[in-house]
């Protein structure tokens, strides 16, 4: 490993300790997990395939930067806004360390210069901002349920087409 990668390696426990820290506390919280494990695999998938290398290094679109937030809006209490932090945590480290062997080849040099895993990294940030955004749209969507918006609870006292109704177009 580099000593680039050594001196950010504190940052990267940092990241890891705070996701094994929310994740058993906040996942038995959830009321579909299987669901969610399916949006945390497109979320991997979407990062593998996204990733390319350039000339700053490894680039790949976070799709839990939209996927998380949006799904804590939309499930509310189904869904605790900070496991956000956990879940685009592991949607980041996977398809990153996957980068870092395609770079070196998967051989024995593992790592050869991949400087990341810093406070100013992806692996840092993006769940630090994901968080944000799932905590300041989870304010949001308690707001906007209060006012009747993406209710589950909605009230049908009798079917949408009585059986004494024509349903023929007027």
């Amino acid at each position: 490993m580099t000593s680039s990668l050594w001196l950010n390696f504190p940052v990267l426990l940092l990241a890891a300790l705070i996701s094994i820290g929310l994740l058993p506390k906040y996942w038995r919280q959830v009321k579909d997990q299987q669901i969610i494990l399916g949006f945390l695999f497109f979320a991997v998938t979407m990062g593998l395939f996204t990733q390319y290398w350039g000339i700053t290094g490894l680039h790949l679109f976070t799709g839990g930067v939209v996927i998380w937030p949006v799904l804590v809006l939309l499930l509310g209490d189904r869904f605790p806004w900070p496991l956000a932090y956990p879940l685009t945590f592991i949607g980041t480290l996977i398809p990153d360390l996957y980068g870092a062997g395609i770079a070196a080849g998967w051989q024995n040099d593992w790592f050869f210069g991949v400087g990341g895993a810093g406070f100013l990294d992806g692996m840092f940030l993006v769940p630090l901002e994901t968080l944000m955004a799932a905590a300041a749209l989870n304010k949001f969507g308690i707001f906007m349920r209060r006012r009747g918006y993406f209710s589950r609870r909605v009230n049908i006292d009798k079917d949408a087409y009585p059986k004494d109704r024509d349903r023929r177009a007027r």
